[in-house]
């Protein structure tokens, strides 16, 4: 199955359960309790905690933002961030330009178009833990293509989840990756650069890749930069 063919799936399926269920958790398929969807987002946003962007609004692109659920909660903290959704579902964009009109929104396949430039950050919560009908070696090649795509769009770094191998039973429609391959994968292909979070109460997991030559990530750099100035946290 051609990755095109896993989009569209996935597109058909977020599109039915948006019209079901509309802008809240269901509605993008992170299950009926808030406060999980929140840990995840809240998890997606912790990819700011390290490198320096350049700009004083640093940007950050997500790739399936629903109706832009993640621009919630950066409004809720009074983060300084140049928000950039991405998706292939025309409602939740649409939804997320009426809601968000002073942020950025594009419809479309992120392994298709061409964007305009590149972004500080890109996150992806969830698009990688459903795989639907496709099997698991097709769901790994998207799921790679995707990631190696986020990294070629970032200037400082990423952070996506996936569904844990460490549970006690797996559901045939979600995509499980061995967070400890996955890790391996991510250093020898794309950086050395990792933080993996497996420990939150939830059943999948968190990586955070970063560029090496990105500002207050090269090595040593922490001999150099003043107090205060080792994070972007951004509030």
């Amino acid at each position: 199955m051609p990755n095109e063919t896993i989009s569209k799936n996935l597109k058909k399926h977020h599109l039915h359960l948006f019209e079901m269920h509309g802008h809240k958790p269901e509605g993008v398929d992170w299950g009926i309790n808030p406060v999980d969807h929140r840990l995840r987002l809240e998890k997606m946003l912790a990819v700011t905690e390290l490198g320096i962007s350049k700009h004083i609004r640093p940007s950050i692109l997500d790739v399936g933002c629903g109706y832009g659920s993640l621009l919630e909660l950066i409004d809720e903290r009074g983060m300084r961030l140049d928000y950039h959704g991405i998706d292939l579902c025309d409602s939740m964009i649409k939804t997320g330009q009426t809601k968000y009109p002073y942020a950025h929104w594009i419809e479309g396949d992120i392994l298709k178009l061409e964007l305009p430039h590149r972004y500080d950050y890109v996150v992806c919560n969830g698009i990688l833990t459903q795989k639907l009908n496709a099997t698991i070696r097709e769901f790994d090649e998207f799921t790679k293509a995707i990631i190696s795509r986020m990294f070629e769009l970032c200037d400082i770094g990423i952070a996506f989840n996936l569904m844990t191998t460490h549970v006690n039973f797996m559901v045939p429609n979600l995509f499980y990756r061995n967070p400890v391959e996955m890790l391996a994968w991510c250093m020898t292909e794309l950086t050395p650069r990792v933080r993996l979070d497996h420990s939150y109460p939830l059943f999948d997991y968190t990586l955070y890749l970063y560029r090496e030559t990105a500002n207050g990530l090269v090595y040593g750099a922490h001999r150099t930069i003043k107090e205060g100035e080792t994070s972007s946290t951004i509030v």
